[in-house]
């Protein structure tokens, strides 16, 4: 069931009108609980019982911890989880990998389905097991309430991926309908539908049809290509989280932040404060400072910050060009760390040049990631520096996006960057009447292909 389908709106409005009309907060839980399972069951009702599974697992671990059980337990339902994660997403890869490495010739590989959302909702049912080793939060009682923060359908397929520690609170309260998250919901919404179906699947087009006959386009149409895709995949991404975020903030949910502006970034560190922040920060917190952070000496961080990158790659996918993807930006983290001055004062000058340079070392890594082998990434490469190939179809079409993005990034700079989307005033007849004619934009601009969010992937 897309987000932006009719389907959805008459599920969404039947979902609200329970919401507001439940008195209880346990009674809600139900309400939340159910509108998760149906909106997953319509992407594939085969793995609900998984989920359902996950949370159980993660339920028994986190009560018999809170009953005096040993961290042990909470180990086995990370270990679980784990495992789950490995086998649904790696196994084909890493046997491969192995019969590769000691020249076995090719094997056969198992016809493993990807459960819809597994690697978002595994790593919040991590950070809930470890939150609660931890002390931050306390093991919930209630299974239903819990079920409900695991399962939460907005941000289930493509995050963000919200900690328990800043959701379960949440649902602590009776939650109301309000005019004014409904206002910003709307606004953030239909912000990240624009920028999903207007520019994201539109230039879209381009770049797939660069990408599959790298060796007939020229090294202009390659640039804006790759160009193209950083556009691609943060329009569709932010857009996506954009969504989610506005659909929960109509039931009174805040998931927070997840982009902050991240192409402004200028380093390869700061980039990834603001890229995918969620995922960043769960790295950072159940990764990087675990493994000592930067509090054992400047190798020992190196190799940290190497080693959480890397796991990074490979959370979005087991093949090859994520591990590449990760090592990139790993080694990028490591570059800065050692060479970069932080702290330094820098003219205007100074801090667009670094943000340019990072960019294009941001842009130059996308290929990696969006490259289906290694073969076709150094093939994009090589095509940078090539004169002969035509078609500049894709110039128009990335330019066409460009100047939307960019039209988009200099009003969040204007209102601060860490500012959410203004909201209109829906109270209005100006705010009625812009709204009207932002969505008839939509519909007149936006591309009605079939183009599934890339983050739902992973």
């Amino acid at each position: 069931m897309s987000l932006y389908s009719l389907k959805f709106l008459l599920f969404f409005l039947i979902f609200t009108a329970l919401v507001q009309l439940t008195k209880t907060e346990r009674r809600q839980h139900w309400v939340f609980l159910l509108a998760n399972a149906l909106f997953y069951a319509c992407w594939d009702v085969r793995f609900l019982l998984l989920l359902l599974g996950v949370i159980g697992v993660c339920y028994a671990a986190a009560r018999l911890f809170a009953r005096g059980g040993k961290p042990t337990v909470i180990h086995a339902g990370v270990t679980a989880c784990l495992l789950l994660l490995g086998f649904c997403k790696y196994c084909n890869f890493f046997l491969s990998s192995f019969a590769r490495a000691f020249g076995l010739g090719q094997v056969g590989t198992l016809n493993i389905i990807l459960p819809l959302g597994i690697s978002f909702y595994l790593f919040q049912a991590m950070s809930y097991l470890l939150d609660v080793k931890k002390g931050t939060i306390p093991a919930e009682r209630d299974f239903v309430k819990l079920a409900a923060y695991l399962s939460f359908f907005p941000q289930i397929t493509s995050g963000p991926i919200v900690k328990a520690h800043d959701f379960l609170p949440q649902l602590n309260r009776v939650h109301r309908v309000k005019k004014e998250n409904v206002y910003l919901g709307i606004t953030r919404f239909v912000t990240g539908l624009t920028k999903k179906v207007v520019i994201a699947d539109r230039i879209g087009v381009a770049v797939n049809a660069v990408f599959a006959a790298p060796a007939a386009y020229n090294g202009l149409s390659i640039a804006m290509a790759v160009i193209g895709y950083s556009l691609q995949i943060y329009c569709d991404f932010s857009g996506y989280s954009d969504m989610a975020i506005g659909i929960a903030a109509v039931w009174d949910f805040d998931l927070g932040k997840n982009f902050n502006m991240p192409y402004l970034a200028e380093n390869p560190s700061d980039f990834w404060r603001r890229w995918h922040i969620s995922l960043s920060t769960w790295f950072r917190d159940y990764v990087y400072i675990p493994l000592g952070g930067s509090r054992r000496g400047k190798a020992r961080t190196c190799v940290n910050l190497m080693l959480t990158m890397v796991l990074s790659g490979l959370w979005h996918g087991a093949d090859t060009t994520y591990l590449l993807w990760g090592m990139y930006h790993g080694m990028g983290c490591v570059a800065y760390r050692l060479l970069g001055k932080r702290g330094a004062q820098k003219t205007p000058w100074q801090r667009a040049l670094c943000t340019a340079a990072n960019c294009l070392f941001v842009s130059l890594g996308w290929v990696i990631f969006r490259a289906e082998n290694l073969g076709q990434a150094m093939e994009i490469f090589r095509g940078l520096f090539r004169g002969a190939g035509v078609c500049y179809v894709s110039i128009f079409t990335v330019a066409y996006g460009l100047v939307i993005a960019l039209t988009h990034l200099y009003a969040r700079f204007r209102r601060g960057g860490n500012a959410p989307a203004a909201r209109l005033n829906l109270d209005t007849f100006q705010g009625k009447f812009l709204l009207c004619v932002w969505v008839f934009l939509i519909a007149m601009l936006m591309y009605c292909g079939n183009s599934a969010f890339i983050y739902a992937n992973f």
